[in-house]
Protein backbone atom coordinates (compact mmCIF):
# COMPACT_ATOMS: atom_id res chain seq x y z
CA UNK A 1 0.00 0.00 0.00
CA UNK A 2 1.31 3.37 -0.90
CA UNK A 3 2.52 5.73 1.77
CA UNK A 4 -0.06 8.22 0.50
CA UNK A 5 -2.91 6.43 2.31
CA UNK A 6 -1.22 6.71 5.66
CA UNK A 7 -0.33 10.39 5.29
CA UNK A 8 -3.70 11.52 3.93
CA UNK A 9 -5.49 9.38 6.48
CA UNK A 10 -3.64 11.35 9.16
CA UNK A 11 -4.12 14.83 7.78
CA UNK A 12 -7.75 14.52 6.88
CA UNK A 13 -9.62 11.65 8.47
CA UNK A 14 -8.99 12.48 12.11
CA UNK A 15 -8.06 15.31 14.44
CA UNK A 16 -6.64 14.94 17.92
CA UNK A 17 -8.11 16.63 20.97
CA UNK A 18 -5.18 16.38 23.35
CA UNK A 19 -5.91 19.74 24.91
CA UNK A 20 -9.53 20.28 23.85
CA UNK A 21 -11.56 22.94 25.60
CA UNK A 22 -12.00 23.35 29.30
CA UNK A 23 -14.61 20.93 30.55
CA UNK A 24 -16.22 21.34 33.95
CA UNK A 25 -18.33 18.45 35.13
CA UNK A 26 -19.45 18.29 38.73
CA UNK A 27 -20.74 15.15 40.34
CA UNK A 28 -24.36 14.14 39.99
CA UNK A 29 -24.99 14.68 43.66
CA UNK A 30 -24.10 18.34 43.28
CA UNK A 31 -26.67 18.98 40.57
CA UNK A 32 -29.83 20.68 41.76
CA UNK A 33 -32.53 19.54 39.38
CA UNK A 34 -35.82 21.38 39.24
CA UNK A 35 -39.08 19.50 38.95
CA UNK A 36 -41.19 20.37 35.93
CA UNK A 37 -44.87 19.68 35.59
CA UNK A 38 -46.09 17.69 32.62
CA UNK A 39 -48.38 20.56 31.63
CA UNK A 40 -46.97 20.49 28.12
CA UNK A 41 -48.27 17.01 27.40
CA UNK A 42 -51.02 16.63 24.83
CA UNK A 43 -53.12 13.66 23.88
CA UNK A 44 -51.30 11.65 21.22
CA UNK A 45 -53.76 9.98 18.86
CA UNK A 46 -51.07 8.90 16.44
CA UNK A 47 -49.37 10.41 13.38
CA UNK A 48 -51.08 13.40 11.82
CA UNK A 49 -50.13 15.63 8.91
CA UNK A 50 -49.14 19.27 9.23
CA UNK A 51 -47.47 21.60 11.68
CA UNK A 52 -44.13 23.37 11.94
CA UNK A 53 -40.92 22.35 13.70
CA UNK A 54 -38.46 25.09 14.60
CA UNK A 55 -34.72 24.43 14.31
CA UNK A 56 -31.84 26.87 14.68
CA UNK A 57 -28.64 27.96 12.98
CA UNK A 58 -25.99 30.57 13.47
CA UNK A 59 -25.60 33.12 10.60
CA UNK A 60 -25.87 31.45 7.20
CA UNK A 61 -22.79 31.68 4.97
CA UNK A 62 -24.43 29.94 1.99
CA UNK A 63 -27.16 27.41 1.24
CA UNK A 64 -24.94 25.31 -1.00
CA UNK A 65 -24.33 22.14 1.08
CA UNK A 66 -20.83 21.50 -0.29
CA UNK A 67 -19.65 25.08 0.30
CA UNK A 68 -20.95 25.89 3.77
CA UNK A 69 -18.52 25.89 6.68
CA UNK A 70 -21.31 26.20 9.24
CA UNK A 71 -22.06 22.89 10.94
CA UNK A 72 -25.63 23.97 11.77
CA UNK A 73 -26.27 24.86 8.14
CA UNK A 74 -24.83 21.48 7.13
CA UNK A 75 -27.27 19.79 9.49
CA UNK A 76 -30.49 21.38 8.23
CA UNK A 77 -29.44 21.22 4.57
CA UNK A 78 -29.27 17.47 5.16
CA UNK A 79 -33.08 17.61 5.12
CA UNK A 80 -32.95 18.93 1.54
CA UNK A 81 -29.96 17.16 0.03
CA UNK A 82 -28.92 13.52 -0.15
CA UNK A 83 -25.77 11.60 -0.99
CA UNK A 84 -25.13 8.42 -2.91
CA UNK A 85 -24.74 6.72 0.46
CA UNK A 86 -25.34 7.52 4.12
CA UNK A 87 -23.79 6.05 7.26
CA UNK A 88 -26.20 4.06 9.38
CA UNK A 89 -26.22 3.44 13.14
CA UNK A 90 -23.43 0.84 12.81
CA UNK A 91 -21.22 3.09 10.63
CA UNK A 92 -22.00 1.11 7.51
CA UNK A 93 -22.67 2.93 4.22
CA UNK A 94 -26.19 2.23 2.97
CA UNK A 95 -27.45 3.34 -0.45
CA UNK A 96 -29.55 6.48 -0.79
CA UNK A 97 -29.42 7.89 -4.32
CA UNK A 98 -27.34 4.88 -5.34
CA UNK A 99 -29.18 1.65 -6.08
CA UNK A 100 -26.34 -0.83 -6.53
CA UNK A 101 -22.67 -1.00 -7.34
CA UNK A 102 -19.93 -3.10 -8.91
CA UNK A 103 -16.20 -3.05 -8.21
CA UNK A 104 -13.64 -4.16 -10.78
CA UNK A 105 -11.29 -7.05 -10.03
CA UNK A 106 -8.32 -4.71 -9.60
CA UNK A 107 -10.25 -2.50 -7.16
CA UNK A 108 -9.72 0.62 -9.26
CA UNK A 109 -13.13 1.10 -10.93
CA UNK A 110 -16.36 1.48 -8.98
CA UNK A 111 -19.56 1.62 -11.01
CA UNK A 112 -22.52 3.14 -9.17
CA UNK A 113 -25.99 2.45 -10.59
CA UNK A 114 -28.44 5.19 -9.60
CA UNK A 115 -32.06 4.85 -8.61
CA UNK A 116 -34.52 5.55 -11.38
CA UNK A 117 -37.33 8.10 -11.40
CA UNK A 118 -35.78 10.48 -8.86
CA UNK A 119 -36.58 14.13 -9.46
CA UNK A 120 -35.00 17.27 -8.15
CA UNK A 121 -37.31 19.55 -6.24
CA UNK A 122 -37.79 21.67 -9.39
CA UNK A 123 -39.09 18.45 -11.05
CA UNK A 124 -36.04 18.02 -13.29
CA UNK A 125 -34.77 14.41 -13.49
CA UNK A 126 -31.84 13.30 -11.34
CA UNK A 127 -29.07 12.05 -13.66
CA UNK A 128 -25.53 10.62 -13.53
CA UNK A 129 -24.29 13.98 -14.79
CA UNK A 130 -25.34 15.52 -11.47
CA UNK A 131 -23.08 13.13 -9.57
CA UNK A 132 -20.20 13.74 -11.99
CA UNK A 133 -20.67 17.49 -11.64
CA UNK A 134 -20.60 17.28 -7.84
CA UNK A 135 -17.48 15.11 -7.76
CA UNK A 136 -15.69 17.35 -10.26
CA UNK A 137 -16.61 20.38 -8.19
CA UNK A 138 -15.04 18.77 -5.13
CA UNK A 139 -11.96 17.79 -7.15
CA UNK A 140 -11.51 21.41 -8.22
CA UNK A 141 -8.62 22.73 -6.13
CA UNK A 142 -10.07 26.25 -6.37
CA UNK A 143 -13.18 25.12 -4.46
CA UNK A 144 -12.97 25.14 -0.67
CA UNK A 145 -15.21 22.42 0.73
CA UNK A 146 -15.29 20.27 3.84
CA UNK A 147 -16.01 17.39 1.47
CA UNK A 148 -12.86 17.79 -0.64
CA UNK A 149 -11.23 15.12 1.53
CA UNK A 150 -13.95 12.67 0.51
CA UNK A 151 -12.68 12.55 -3.07
CA UNK A 152 -8.96 12.32 -2.30
CA UNK A 153 -8.71 8.82 -3.80
CA UNK A 154 -10.87 9.57 -6.86
CA UNK A 155 -9.03 10.01 -10.16
CA UNK A 156 -12.10 10.79 -12.28
CA UNK A 157 -15.86 10.35 -12.58
CA UNK A 158 -17.86 9.92 -15.79
CA UNK A 159 -21.45 9.18 -16.73
CA UNK A 160 -22.01 5.68 -18.10
CA UNK A 161 -24.86 3.72 -19.60
CA UNK A 162 -27.73 2.19 -17.63
CA UNK A 163 -28.02 5.27 -15.38
CA UNK A 164 -24.53 4.68 -13.98
CA UNK A 165 -21.58 6.72 -12.73
CA UNK A 166 -18.11 5.28 -13.33
CA UNK A 167 -15.57 6.26 -10.68
CA UNK A 168 -11.87 5.66 -11.30
CA UNK A 169 -9.75 5.38 -8.16
CA UNK A 170 -6.09 6.30 -7.77
CA UNK A 171 -5.55 3.10 -5.77
CA UNK A 172 -7.74 0.44 -4.16
CA UNK A 173 -9.61 1.94 -1.22
CA UNK A 174 -12.07 -0.11 0.81
CA UNK A 175 -13.83 2.87 2.40
CA UNK A 176 -14.81 4.59 -0.82
CA UNK A 177 -18.55 4.18 -0.12
CA UNK A 178 -18.08 5.78 3.30
CA UNK A 179 -16.63 8.75 1.43
CA UNK A 180 -19.52 8.97 -1.06
CA UNK A 181 -21.84 10.38 1.59
CA UNK A 182 -21.46 14.03 0.54
CA UNK A 183 -24.59 15.82 -0.77
CA UNK A 184 -25.20 15.75 -4.53
CA UNK A 185 -26.02 19.07 -6.21
CA UNK A 186 -27.78 19.53 -9.61
CA UNK A 187 -25.68 20.49 -12.62
CA UNK A 188 -28.59 22.24 -14.36
CA UNK A 189 -29.01 24.61 -11.41
CA UNK A 190 -25.56 26.09 -12.00
CA UNK A 191 -25.70 26.81 -15.73
CA UNK A 192 -24.09 30.23 -16.19
CA UNK A 193 -23.43 30.35 -12.45
CA UNK A 194 -20.13 30.18 -10.55
CA UNK A 195 -20.45 27.50 -7.89
CA UNK A 196 -17.75 29.07 -5.71
CA UNK A 197 -19.73 32.29 -5.15
CA UNK A 198 -21.42 31.45 -1.85
CA UNK A 199 -24.00 34.25 -2.08
CA UNK A 200 -24.93 33.73 -5.71
CA UNK A 201 -28.57 33.41 -6.68
CA UNK A 202 -28.22 29.67 -7.27
CA UNK A 203 -26.48 29.11 -3.94
CA UNK A 204 -29.17 30.98 -2.00
CA UNK A 205 -32.03 29.17 -3.77
CA UNK A 206 -31.00 25.52 -3.33
CA UNK A 207 -32.56 22.53 -5.07
CA UNK A 208 -32.18 19.05 -3.61
CA UNK A 209 -33.74 15.58 -3.67
CA UNK A 210 -34.54 15.13 0.02
CA UNK A 211 -37.77 15.05 2.05
CA UNK A 212 -37.89 18.84 2.36
CA UNK A 213 -37.53 21.55 -0.29
CA UNK A 214 -36.46 25.17 -0.09
CA UNK A 215 -39.16 27.70 0.77
CA UNK A 216 -37.55 31.04 1.56
CA UNK A 217 -34.49 32.65 3.11
CA UNK A 218 -34.08 35.88 5.06
CA UNK A 219 -30.62 36.75 6.33
CA UNK A 220 -31.95 37.97 9.68
CA UNK A 221 -34.89 35.68 10.39
CA UNK A 222 -33.80 32.40 8.79
CA UNK A 223 -34.79 29.67 6.36
CA UNK A 224 -38.11 27.98 5.72
CA UNK A 225 -38.35 24.49 4.27
CA UNK A 226 -41.48 22.81 3.00
CA UNK A 227 -42.42 19.19 2.58
CA UNK A 228 -41.20 17.84 -0.76
CA UNK A 229 -44.34 16.37 -2.32
CA UNK A 230 -42.32 14.56 -5.01
CA UNK A 231 -39.77 12.96 -2.67
CA UNK A 232 -38.67 9.73 -4.33
CA UNK A 233 -38.31 7.78 -1.07
CA UNK A 234 -42.01 8.10 -0.29
CA UNK A 235 -42.42 5.20 -2.74
CA UNK A 236 -39.41 3.18 -1.60
CA UNK A 237 -39.75 -0.57 -1.30
CA UNK A 238 -37.88 -3.15 0.73
CA UNK A 239 -34.86 -4.87 -0.71
CA UNK A 240 -31.84 -6.69 0.60
CA UNK A 241 -29.34 -4.64 2.55
CA UNK A 242 -25.86 -4.09 1.17
CA UNK A 243 -23.00 -6.10 2.54
CA UNK A 244 -21.04 -3.83 4.92
CA UNK A 245 -18.93 -0.78 5.01
CA UNK A 246 -16.67 -2.11 2.27
CA UNK A 247 -17.07 -1.96 -1.48
CA UNK A 248 -18.96 -4.73 -3.22
CA UNK A 249 -17.44 -7.36 -5.47
CA UNK A 250 -17.84 -7.44 -9.22
CA UNK A 251 -21.37 -8.72 -8.92
CA UNK A 252 -24.17 -6.15 -8.63
CA UNK A 253 -26.11 -5.89 -5.38
CA UNK A 254 -29.38 -4.01 -4.98
CA UNK A 255 -29.88 -2.05 -1.79
CA UNK A 256 -32.22 0.32 0.02
CA UNK A 257 -31.41 2.82 2.72
CA UNK A 258 -32.17 1.82 6.30
CA UNK A 259 -33.51 4.54 8.54
CA UNK A 260 -33.85 2.26 11.57
CA UNK A 261 -30.77 0.43 12.86
CA UNK A 262 -32.83 -2.42 14.28
CA UNK A 263 -35.41 -3.13 11.57
CA UNK A 264 -35.65 -3.55 7.84
CA UNK A 265 -36.62 -0.36 6.08
CA UNK A 266 -40.37 -0.29 5.35
CA UNK A 267 -41.93 1.71 2.57
CA UNK A 268 -41.59 5.39 3.41
CA UNK A 269 -44.35 7.96 3.44
CA UNK A 270 -44.16 11.69 2.83
CA UNK A 271 -43.06 13.61 5.93
CA UNK A 272 -45.79 14.30 8.46
CA UNK A 273 -44.35 17.71 9.41
CA UNK A 274 -45.26 20.14 6.63
CA UNK A 275 -42.84 22.99 7.43
CA UNK A 276 -39.38 23.33 8.95
CA UNK A 277 -38.52 26.80 10.20
CA UNK A 278 -34.79 27.41 10.81
CA UNK A 279 -34.25 30.46 13.00
CA UNK A 280 -30.99 32.42 12.92
CA UNK A 281 -29.19 33.22 16.19
CA UNK A 282 -25.89 34.97 16.75
CA UNK A 283 -24.45 31.99 18.59
CA UNK A 284 -25.33 28.62 20.12
CA UNK A 285 -25.85 30.14 23.59
CA UNK A 286 -28.63 32.34 22.22
CA UNK A 287 -30.23 29.27 20.63
CA UNK A 288 -30.02 27.46 23.95
CA UNK A 289 -31.88 30.31 25.64
CA UNK A 290 -34.49 30.19 22.87
CA UNK A 291 -34.95 26.46 23.45
CA UNK A 292 -35.58 27.09 27.14
CA UNK A 293 -38.06 29.82 26.19
CA UNK A 294 -39.78 27.34 23.79
CA UNK A 295 -38.96 29.38 20.71
CA UNK A 296 -36.91 26.48 19.29
CA UNK A 297 -38.12 22.87 19.22
CA UNK A 298 -34.90 20.92 18.59
CA UNK A 299 -31.42 21.59 19.93
CA UNK A 300 -28.22 19.55 19.41
CA UNK A 301 -26.01 19.77 22.49
CA UNK A 302 -22.75 18.39 23.83
CA UNK A 303 -22.29 16.96 27.31
CA UNK A 304 -21.52 20.26 29.08
CA UNK A 305 -24.65 21.89 27.65
CA UNK A 306 -27.27 19.17 28.01
CA UNK A 307 -26.30 17.98 31.48
CA UNK A 308 -28.47 20.58 33.18
CA UNK A 309 -31.51 19.23 31.31
CA UNK A 310 -31.15 15.67 32.63
CA UNK A 311 -34.20 14.74 34.70
CA UNK A 312 -36.54 17.35 33.26
CA UNK A 313 -39.95 16.07 32.25
CA UNK A 314 -40.88 18.87 29.87
CA UNK A 315 -38.40 17.84 27.14
CA UNK A 316 -37.27 14.69 25.38
CA UNK A 317 -33.52 14.15 25.71
CA UNK A 318 -31.80 11.58 23.46
CA UNK A 319 -28.15 10.79 24.18
CA UNK A 320 -25.70 8.91 21.98
CA UNK A 321 -21.95 8.30 21.83
CA UNK A 322 -20.25 11.27 20.19
CA UNK A 323 -16.86 11.57 18.50
CA UNK A 324 -14.77 12.61 21.50
CA UNK A 325 -12.75 9.61 22.68
CA UNK A 326 -10.73 9.69 25.91
CA UNK A 327 -7.85 7.31 26.57
CA UNK A 328 -4.53 6.77 28.34
CA UNK A 329 -1.32 7.00 26.35
CA UNK A 330 1.19 4.61 27.93
CA UNK A 331 4.95 5.05 27.96
CA UNK A 332 6.04 1.95 26.07
CA UNK A 333 9.63 3.14 25.58
CA UNK A 334 10.94 3.29 29.16
CA UNK A 335 9.88 2.84 32.76
CA UNK A 336 7.66 0.14 34.29
CA UNK A 337 5.16 0.12 31.41
CA UNK A 338 7.83 -1.04 29.01
CA UNK A 339 6.46 -4.45 30.10
CA UNK A 340 3.28 -5.21 28.09
CA UNK A 341 2.05 -7.67 30.74
CA UNK A 342 2.04 -4.79 33.21
CA UNK A 343 0.25 -2.56 30.69
CA UNK A 344 -2.48 -5.15 30.29
CA UNK A 345 -2.70 -5.65 34.04
CA UNK A 346 -3.30 -1.92 34.53
CA UNK A 347 -6.04 -2.08 31.91
CA UNK A 348 -7.75 -4.95 33.74
CA UNK A 349 -7.61 -3.02 37.02
CA UNK A 350 -9.49 0.00 35.64
CA UNK A 351 -13.25 -0.32 35.98
CA UNK A 352 -14.42 1.82 33.05
CA UNK A 353 -18.12 1.60 33.85
CA UNK A 354 -17.47 2.88 37.35
CA UNK A 355 -15.14 5.50 35.89
CA UNK A 356 -17.92 6.80 33.65
CA UNK A 357 -20.32 7.07 36.57
CA UNK A 358 -17.91 8.68 39.02
CA UNK A 359 -15.76 10.94 36.86
CA UNK A 360 -17.94 11.63 33.82
CA UNK A 361 -21.26 11.85 35.69
CA UNK A 362 -22.66 8.99 33.62
CA UNK A 363 -22.65 10.94 30.36
CA UNK A 364 -20.20 8.76 28.47
CA UNK A 365 -19.95 5.26 27.01
CA UNK A 366 -17.08 2.95 28.09
CA UNK A 367 -14.82 2.15 25.14
CA UNK A 368 -11.74 0.06 24.51
CA UNK A 369 -10.62 1.26 21.09
CA UNK A 370 -10.99 4.54 19.11
CA UNK A 371 -13.95 3.24 17.13
CA UNK A 372 -17.60 4.14 17.73
CA UNK A 373 -19.04 1.57 20.19
CA UNK A 374 -21.98 0.97 17.82
CA UNK A 375 -19.71 0.43 14.82
CA UNK A 376 -19.61 -2.94 13.08
CA UNK A 377 -15.82 -2.88 13.61
CA UNK A 378 -16.31 -2.82 17.37
CA UNK A 379 -18.22 -6.11 17.22
CA UNK A 380 -15.42 -8.14 15.62
CA UNK A 381 -13.50 -9.11 18.77
CA UNK A 382 -14.23 -9.70 22.42
CA UNK A 383 -12.92 -6.60 24.14
CA UNK A 384 -11.35 -6.81 27.57
CA UNK A 385 -13.31 -5.97 30.72
CA UNK A 386 -12.33 -5.14 34.29
CA UNK A 387 -10.89 -8.38 35.71
CA UNK A 388 -8.82 -8.27 38.92
CA UNK A 389 -8.01 -11.99 38.76
CA UNK A 390 -6.43 -11.68 35.31
CA UNK A 391 -4.59 -8.56 36.47
CA UNK A 392 -3.06 -10.45 39.38
CA UNK A 393 -1.88 -13.23 37.07
CA UNK A 394 -0.23 -10.75 34.71
CA UNK A 395 1.38 -8.88 37.61
CA UNK A 396 2.84 -12.14 38.85
CA UNK A 397 4.18 -12.95 35.38
CA UNK A 398 5.88 -9.56 35.39
CA UNK A 399 7.57 -10.35 38.69
CA UNK A 400 5.35 -8.33 41.02
CA UNK A 401 3.92 -9.49 44.35
CA UNK A 402 1.74 -7.86 46.99
CA UNK A 403 3.60 -6.93 50.18
CA UNK A 404 2.18 -6.76 53.68
CA UNK A 405 0.69 -3.35 52.92
CA UNK A 406 -1.10 -4.73 49.85
CA UNK A 407 1.20 -2.80 47.54
CA UNK A 408 2.80 -4.31 44.48
CA UNK A 409 6.59 -4.64 44.70
CA UNK A 410 9.14 -6.46 42.58
CA UNK A 411 10.03 -9.90 43.91
CA UNK A 412 13.67 -8.87 43.72
CA UNK A 413 13.18 -5.63 45.67
CA UNK A 414 11.06 -3.77 48.19
CA UNK A 415 10.22 -0.57 46.34
CA UNK A 416 6.49 -0.23 45.68
CA UNK A 417 5.33 0.17 42.08
CA UNK A 418 4.42 3.79 41.39
CA UNK A 419 3.21 5.41 38.14
CA UNK A 420 3.13 9.05 37.05
CA UNK A 421 -0.09 10.12 35.29
CA UNK A 422 -0.03 13.51 33.54
CA UNK A 423 -3.10 15.51 32.50
CA UNK A 424 -3.68 19.03 31.11
CA UNK A 425 -4.69 21.47 33.83
CA UNK A 426 -7.43 23.27 31.87
CA UNK A 427 -9.70 20.24 31.55
CA UNK A 428 -11.65 19.46 34.71
CA UNK A 429 -13.24 16.31 33.29
CA UNK A 430 -9.85 14.81 32.50
CA UNK A 431 -8.49 15.72 35.91
CA UNK A 432 -11.49 14.09 37.61
CA UNK A 433 -10.97 11.01 35.46
CA UNK A 434 -7.27 10.92 36.29
CA UNK A 435 -7.93 11.09 40.04
CA UNK A 436 -10.50 8.30 39.79
CA UNK A 437 -8.03 6.13 37.87
CA UNK A 438 -5.44 6.81 40.56
CA UNK A 439 -7.98 5.82 43.21
CA UNK A 440 -8.93 2.57 41.47
CA UNK A 441 -5.32 1.52 40.91
CA UNK A 442 -4.34 2.59 44.42
CA UNK A 443 -6.97 0.29 45.93
CA UNK A 444 -5.49 -2.55 43.90
CA UNK A 445 -1.88 -2.04 44.93
CA UNK A 446 -0.48 0.40 42.36
CA UNK A 447 0.31 3.92 43.52
CA UNK A 448 -0.40 6.67 40.97
CA UNK A 449 0.77 10.28 41.15
CA UNK A 450 -1.49 12.63 39.16
CA UNK A 451 0.42 15.62 37.79
CA UNK A 452 -1.41 18.61 36.26
CA UNK A 453 0.49 20.37 33.49
CA UNK A 454 -0.20 23.22 31.14
CA UNK A 455 -0.98 22.17 27.60
CA UNK A 456 2.48 23.19 26.42
CA UNK A 457 4.15 21.35 29.30
CA UNK A 458 2.11 18.23 28.60
CA UNK A 459 3.18 18.24 24.95
CA UNK A 460 6.82 18.63 25.93
CA UNK A 461 6.55 15.88 28.53
CA UNK A 462 5.04 13.50 25.98
CA UNK A 463 8.01 14.18 23.71
CA UNK A 464 10.58 13.77 26.50
CA UNK A 465 9.02 10.56 27.86
CA UNK A 466 9.08 11.79 31.48
CA UNK A 467 5.77 10.11 32.33
CA UNK A 468 4.19 6.68 32.65
CA UNK A 469 0.62 7.50 31.57
CA UNK A 470 -0.97 10.54 29.94
CA UNK A 471 -4.71 11.19 29.78
CA UNK A 472 -5.43 12.38 26.24
CA UNK A 473 -8.16 12.32 23.59
CA UNK A 474 -9.06 12.04 19.92
CA UNK A 475 -11.95 13.32 17.85
CA UNK A 476 -12.58 10.38 15.59
CA UNK A 477 -13.41 10.33 11.88
CA UNK A 478 -16.37 8.82 10.07
CA UNK A 479 -13.87 6.40 8.49
CA UNK A 480 -12.93 3.59 10.91
CA UNK A 481 -9.28 3.62 9.88
CA UNK A 482 -7.03 3.21 12.93
CA UNK A 483 -3.82 4.28 11.22
CA UNK A 484 -3.74 7.60 13.07
CA UNK A 485 -3.05 5.90 16.43
CA UNK A 486 -1.22 2.71 15.50
CA UNK A 487 0.73 3.26 12.27
CA UNK A 488 4.48 3.77 12.41
CA UNK A 489 4.05 6.54 9.83
CA UNK A 490 2.04 8.60 12.33
CA UNK A 491 4.73 8.77 15.04
CA UNK A 492 6.37 11.88 13.61
CA UNK A 493 3.04 13.67 13.26
CA UNK A 494 2.24 13.27 16.96
CA UNK A 495 -1.07 11.48 16.51
CA UNK A 496 0.53 8.15 17.43
CA UNK A 497 1.23 9.61 20.87
CA UNK A 498 2.64 6.37 22.29
CA UNK A 499 5.22 6.11 19.51
CA UNK A 500 3.94 2.59 18.86
CA UNK A 501 5.51 0.67 15.98
CA UNK A 502 4.81 -2.90 14.88
CA UNK A 503 5.47 -4.02 11.26
CA UNK A 504 2.68 -6.60 11.50
CA UNK A 505 0.22 -3.91 12.55
CA UNK A 506 1.36 -1.65 9.70
CA UNK A 507 0.61 -4.53 7.35
CA UNK A 508 -2.86 -5.15 8.81
CA UNK A 509 -3.71 -1.43 8.53
CA UNK A 510 -2.78 -1.52 4.85
CA UNK A 511 -4.86 -4.67 4.32
CA UNK A 512 -7.90 -2.99 5.92
CA UNK A 513 -7.63 -0.02 3.56
CA UNK A 514 -7.02 -2.06 0.41
CA UNK A 515 -9.44 -4.96 1.00
CA UNK A 516 -11.62 -5.70 -2.04
CA UNK A 517 -14.35 -7.57 -0.18
CA UNK A 518 -15.99 -7.70 3.21
CA UNK A 519 -14.48 -10.93 4.45
CA UNK A 520 -10.93 -9.87 3.63
CA UNK A 521 -11.44 -6.60 5.48
CA UNK A 522 -12.97 -8.28 8.52
CA UNK A 523 -10.09 -10.76 8.68
CA UNK A 524 -7.55 -7.93 8.56
CA UNK A 525 -9.44 -6.07 11.29
CA UNK A 526 -9.52 -9.11 13.59
CA UNK A 527 -5.77 -9.59 13.23
CA UNK A 528 -5.22 -5.88 13.78
CA UNK A 529 -7.40 -5.59 16.87
CA UNK A 530 -6.05 -8.73 18.52
CA UNK A 531 -2.48 -7.54 18.03
CA UNK A 532 -2.91 -3.99 19.28
CA UNK A 533 -4.91 -5.16 22.29
CA UNK A 534 -2.15 -7.57 23.22
CA UNK A 535 0.59 -4.98 22.71
CA UNK A 536 -1.50 -2.41 24.60
CA UNK A 537 0.13 0.95 23.75
CA UNK A 538 -3.07 2.69 24.91
CA UNK A 539 -5.86 2.08 27.39
CA UNK A 540 -9.24 3.17 26.05
CA UNK A 541 -11.60 4.81 28.55
CA UNK A 542 -14.82 6.20 27.04
CA UNK A 543 -16.65 8.19 24.37
CA UNK A 544 -18.40 11.30 25.66
CA UNK A 545 -22.08 11.49 24.83
CA UNK A 546 -23.63 14.10 22.58
CA UNK A 547 -27.38 14.65 22.55
CA UNK A 548 -30.42 15.98 20.78
CA UNK A 549 -33.07 17.72 22.83
CA UNK A 550 -36.68 17.94 21.64
CA UNK A 551 -39.80 19.72 22.75
CA UNK A 552 -42.32 17.25 24.09
CA UNK A 553 -44.73 18.03 21.28
CA UNK A 554 -42.45 16.23 18.79
CA UNK A 555 -43.48 12.58 18.50
CA UNK A 556 -42.73 9.65 16.26
CA UNK A 557 -39.41 8.00 15.37
CA UNK A 558 -36.88 10.20 17.16
CA UNK A 559 -33.67 8.20 16.69
CA UNK A 560 -30.60 10.45 16.38
CA UNK A 561 -27.11 9.00 16.10
CA UNK A 562 -23.67 10.46 15.56
CA UNK A 563 -23.82 10.13 11.78
CA UNK A 564 -27.34 11.59 11.42
CA UNK A 565 -28.71 14.01 14.00
CA UNK A 566 -32.04 14.32 12.17
CA UNK A 567 -32.42 10.62 11.46
CA UNK A 568 -36.01 9.60 10.63
CA UNK A 569 -37.18 13.23 10.41
CA UNK A 570 -39.84 12.17 7.88
CA UNK A 571 -41.46 10.11 10.66
CA UNK A 572 -41.78 12.93 13.18
CA UNK A 573 -45.21 14.38 13.82
CA UNK A 574 -47.01 16.88 16.04
CA UNK A 575 -50.06 15.38 17.84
Amino acid sequence: MKKTIRILSLLICISILLSACTVNLKRKAEVEEEIYEDKYDVIDKGPVKGGTVRLFTTPVDTLNPILTNNIYVQDFLGLMFEGLYALDYMQQPVPVLAKSSALSADGLTLTIYLRENIKWQDKMPFKPEDVVFTINTLLDTKISSIYSKNVKFIESATAGGNNAVIIKLKQPYSFIKNELTFPIIPVHHFVNEKVAEKKSKANLNPIGTGPYRFGSYNEKTGVKLKMNEIWWNAEAVDSEADATGTTTTTSTTTNSISTNPDKNNPAEVLPYISTIEVKVFSNANSANAAFQARDVDVLPAQYVEYRKYIGRTDINLKRYAGRNYEFLTLNIKKGPLLDKNLRNAVNYLIDKKQLVESAASGIAVPAEIPVQPNSWVYQLVNLQQNDISKAKTLMSQSGYVLDAKKKYVKKSGKKALSLKLIVNDDNTLRYNTATQIASQLGKNGIAVEVVKLSWEQLQNTLKSGAYDMALTGYRISSIPDLSFAYSTAEIQTGLNTAGYSNPAVDGYLQQVLAAKNTEAQKSAYVNLLNTILEDRPYIGLYFLNDSMMYSKNIRGAVNPHIWNKYNDVSKWYLP
